[in-house]
């Protein structure tokens, strides 16, 4: 996340969107980057690696146009080296989400194919991709020192969502899940970025993902739903009185509405840190920052205008 480039990419959620927490942020429970394995600039330089010019960059630009179009638009302002390692990112992180995604999917199935996915990585961190856009990756890790941890924790993550009627117990949960599938981005991305301290920078890019996952998750109560997940804490809809069923069935109600403030203020005091955090980027990069950080307050914004109604407006289902 260290550029205007990095933060850009935490849009990603990729995938799923997907997440939120407690007062005690979930970063602090990860040990720092600085004592985490990673990339071996070496251990690809013996062997042959798979060209990647043949990746279409028209490919890429359809998964961005069709899953996160503000992230689309902002690529625009990058250079055009960090683009391609950013985009070599964007493609891994958006092909494991479409895993987990697809409506009536077997969730054993879907398990083997993380657990697959997971066999994939291991071999393209060793130098041996099994595809063009793998290799990318691997040309991206070449150039760039980046962590293994985070790739394994949004694997993780991903295999949270394989499982018949999906549910998170309580925000700690949620917020461990947002770190996951998005705060882990900010991760991936950071050492493309040259942040003036990395250590320093690791913090607000794991809120920021986070912050993104969770109105994301407030976005897609819907289509969650249509699934048979929902994100919404466990103990808070039960101590509103708000049965599953209803939710499942797109009803809301006064409890459930304020579920999702609470979820909305998390999202917004996580922007907030992000936000705090924005000047341990160099270049434009805090601009950047605030730009994303004032797209998503927006939404949050019309969520508190519609009375944190996010299952219907005027009779009508949410529009996605």
């Amino acid at each position: 996340l260290m550029r205007v480039e990095g933060w850009l990419f935490l849009l990603l959620q990729t995938v799923v969107l997907v997440l939120l927490g407690g007062a005690v942020p979930s970063f602090a429970f990860h040990a720092p980057l600085s004592l985490m394995p990673r990339y071996s600039h070496t251990s690809t330089t013996t062997r042959p690696v798979m060209r990647c010019d043949a990746v279409s960059s028209g490919a890429i630009t359809e998964l961005m146009q069709e899953h996160d179009p503000i992230l689309l638009f902002a690529s625009k302002l990058l250079p055009s080296d960090t683009a391609v390692d950013a985009s070599a990112l964007y493609a891994w992180c958006r092909r494991l989400d479409e895993i987990c995604d697809q409506p009536g999917a077997d969730p054993l199935e879907t398990q083997e194919k993380l657990v697959d996915w997971q066999y994939r990585f291991d071999q393209l961190w060793g130098g041996n991709p099994t595809d063009e856009m793998d290799a990318a990756l691997v040309h991206c890790l070449q150039r760039n020192s980046i962590p293994r941890k985070p790739f394994c924790d949004m694997i993780c993550g991903m295999q949270s969502d394989a499982v018949d009627g999906r549910r998170v117990a309580t925000m700690e949960e949620l917020e461990e899940y947002a770190y996951q599938v998005a705060g882990t981005v900010g991760l991936m991305l950071l050492p493309l970025l040259n942040a003036k301290n990395m250590k320093d920078a690791e913090y607000p890019a794991i809120c920021l993902g986070k912050a993104i996952q969770l109105i994301n998750i407030l976005r897609d109560a819907s289509p969650d739903a249509a699934l048979g997940r929902i994100y919404l804490p466990q103990d808070l809809l039960q101590a509103q009185k708000v049965q599953n069923e209803d939710v499942l069935a797109l009803k809301s109600s006064s409890g459930y509405r304020n579920v999702v403030e609470s979820v909305s203020n998390r999202a917004w005091k996580l922007l907030e840190q992000a936000e705090e955090g924005r000047t341990t980027l160099p270049g434009l990069g805090p601009l950047f920052v605030q730009v994303i950080v004032e797209l998503y307050r927006g939404y949050l914004d019309e969520l508190e205008r519609r009375g944190y109604d996010n299952l219907t407006v005027e009779g009508e289902r949410v529009k996605s």
